[in-house]
């Protein structure tokens, strides 16, 4: 018995979680806070937003078209980000600053947003109002999101960065995944009462409670000195240099096209799941979770195989074949749910792992090693933009699609399934882009090797 708790004792010792997570050093306490916040971030999120925050929208009878504005609009001030560093750069010590803004954002987009139909009854001033206080907590966080970044950078030094993100999003999925599961059976069991939009908003209130406790975590660790730029920052810099390199633009565009025809639905699709299949909160948070177990076992081998092959050409395959999977979910009724629904959607979470782990190691590929800060600036623009203009377009084309049904094999398509296809569709032509420019866009490494 004494052998088996030695074995046990020697290999907690030796384990990533203690290496990465213990109370023995500043920089690991450090880590433990981050952990934390990474909990109560994903809780409040999880519990302020997705199907959750689609499912207040519609109780206070907001249509397709108002959920689209209501999202896509404040994703304009991302654009924002690019002054990040004016501002930051100034600030010597940045955690008054930081925390103060990040508690103002969660008081417009949480506690504002929950209280605003009890202020204001007419549809056309809550979507205005839905949309300016979304639009003001986004703009903030466009600002100081990457100064938290900045802030907490030297908690994970390159020995336990790799470690640290595995656990951090394993321990994190797991208890967000099981909390969000439990809450949508509590939500379910209000259905068609009055009471169910009580018990929602309660858990709004809850997911403030928990973005507050999250900021007051992060600003536990110590901000260490931020090392002065070594030259002046200029938007124009991030504006004009990455144009100087084509290989970076070639693969920026792709992940921008990506992004503008993935998103096309993004805004609706939860409403659509909720008002026209029928289905349950925890039938569309049971099916989500299954995404999270599906990278915690397949992660660790994707990784493995994006480093001997073309990340283009793993990516183009991928979306060829989830293309088709959007066009099937155009289908989906509330007849054939329990099958169609299902099986899309473990098909999209498989291909979803590898797209997810493509497209965010797509950064690293071509950028030059002199002005990395501009490069990633410009990428991160493009792909706030791809977003906007995705969701506009999507929103538009409900709008502009409105009660007309397309009749095909008996099967009468509204508006979401008809934008569901188009982004099916536009999947595929990015794809056959991937592997159209497979040859020219590889790194130097492999084009060598």
């Amino acid at each position: 018995m004494s052998e088996f708790l030695h074995a046990i004792k020697t290999k907690w010792q030796n384990s990533s979680f203690r290496k990465t997570f213990n109370l023995n050093d500043e920089k690991a306490k450090g880590r433990d806070c981050l952990l934390a916040s990474s909990i109560l971030s994903s809780l409040a999120t999880q519990l302020s937003g997705g199907a959750f925050y689609i499912g207040f929208l519609i109780c206070f009878g907001m249509n397709t078209v108002n959920i689209g504005i209501i999202i896509f609009v404040p994703m304009i001030t991302r654009l924002l980000a690019i002054f990040s560093p004016l501002i930051l750069e100034r600030l010597r010590r940045r955690k008054v600053f930081l925390t103060v803004l990040a508690v103002l954002a969660n008081v417009f987009n949480i506690l504002g947003v929950t209280l605003l139909p009890d202020l204001i009854t007419s549809q056309t001033g809550r979507v205005v109002g839905f949309t300016l206080l979304v639009t003001i907590s986004t703009a903030i966080s466009a600002i100081i999101d990457s100064g938290y970044s900045a802030w907490h950078i030297p908690y994970l030094p390159n020995d336990v960065r790799a470690d640290y993100y595995t656990l951090t999003s394993g321990i994190s999925g797991f208890f967000t995944q099981t909390v969000v599961l439990i809450v949508s059976l509590i939500i379910d069991s209000f259905a068609g009462s009055s009471e169910q939009i009580e018990i929602i908003t309660t858990f709004r209130y809850i997911a403030f409670a928990l973005a507050v406790l999250n900021i007051v975590v992060l600003a536990i660790p110590k901000e260490y000195p931020y090392e002065p730029s070594r030259k002046k920052t200029k938007i124009k810099d991030m504006l004009v240099l990455p144009l100087k390199n084509k290989k970076f633009l070639w693969t920026v565009l792709i992940v921008a096209l990506y992004y503008l025809g993935f998103n096309l639905t993004s805004a609706a699709i939860n409403g659509f799941l909720l008002k026209s299949v029928g289905l349950s909160y925890w039938e569309i948070n049971l099916i989500n979770a299954i995404y999270f177990l599906i990278h915690v076992f397949f992660g660790k081998a994707l990784t493995k195989s994006l480093n001997k092959n073309s990340r283009y050409r793993i990516l183009g395959y991928a979306l060829l074949l989830q293309g088709p999977t959007y066009i099937m979910y155009a289908f989906v009724t509330s007849e054939n749910y329990i099958w169609l629904w299902v099986i899309v959607r473990l098909m999209q979470h498989v291909l979803g792992v590898i797209i997810n782990s493509v497209i965010a190691s797509l950064l690293d590929d071509n950028i030059p090693e002199s002005d990395r800060t501009n490069h990633i600036s410009f990428y991160n623009l493009a792909v706030h933009m791809s977003c906007f203009f995705s969701m506009m377009l999507g929103t538009l084309c409900f709008w502009r699609i409105g009660n007309n049904v397309v009749d095909i094999f008996g099967f009468k398509l509204a508006g979401i399934p008809i934008v569901l296809a188009i982004s099916g569709i536009a999947q595929i032509l990015v794809g056959l882009l991937c592997r159209i420019l497979n040859d020219k866009l590889l790194a130097d490494d492999l084009q060598n090797g």
